[in-house]
């Protein structure tokens, strides 16, 4: 009965450091995705200032003011049979500035956000990161990963939650040792590559 007592304590110690550590990295991811996302908003409040200055000077500029109109024509075809419109066709000159300003912003921003994905997915990263037939925890694949890769900044859960994708793709194998689970590379780098299009 003892020895079964502290079979079961010494499991119970296991899964309570587990939780605990996945609480914590938990708890840090979540705050690094909440700074990402008051970075994010800190840009978009710069870029609408930004946008709101631009269309005032674009207004001011009498050469800019002259392109909008034919774009106005069409929305105020149905106003012209009066005859006399064109004394407030001045005034709605600024407001198509400023929506044609507002449409090459979009296209600036867009190359930003495009090349994030060149750089190759976390799986790959982490796969090339683990050699063949050798056991790895989490943590030390974490810890080669900020090392090789400090830009990318995943928390130890990402890195566990990859690992287990690679499990469910046959491209890494998964033991549990003294009560920690270890994950072992049971494919090379080129041969999950080239199943990698297959999956897609």
């Amino acid at each position: 009965m003892n020895n079964a007592d502290s079979a079961s304590q010494s499991v119970q110690t296991m899964y309570a450091e587990r939780f605990a550590t996945d609480l914590t990295d938990n708890r840090a991811e979540q705050k690094e995705l909440a700074a990402q996302i008051e970075r994010l908003r800190a840009r978009l409040d710069q870029l609408r200032a930004d946008e709101t200055w631009l269309t005032g000077m674009q207004a001011a500029l009498p050469g800019e003011t002259a392109p909008p109109r034919p774009r106005r024509a069409p929305r105020t075809g149905a106003k012209p049979a009066g005859g006399d419109a064109p004394a407030g066709t001045p005034v709605p000159g600024p407001r198509p500035a400023g929506r044609a300003k507002a449409r090459p912003s979009r296209a600036r921003t867009s190359p930003k956000k495009a090349a994030p994905t060149a750089t190759p997915p976390l799986h790959q990263l982490i796969r090339a990161l683990m050699p063949l037939g050798e056991p790895r925890l989490v943590r030390e694949v974490h810890a080669d990963l900020a090392q090789a890769h400090p830009e990318r900044g995943t928390s130890v859960q990402v890195v566990r939650n990859t690992l287990e994708t690679l499990v469910k793709r046959g491209v890494v194998g998964k033991g549990i040792q003294k009560g920690t689970a270890m994950y072992t590379a049971t494919a090379s780098v080129a041969s999950e590559c080239d199943e990698a299009p297959v999956a897609g």
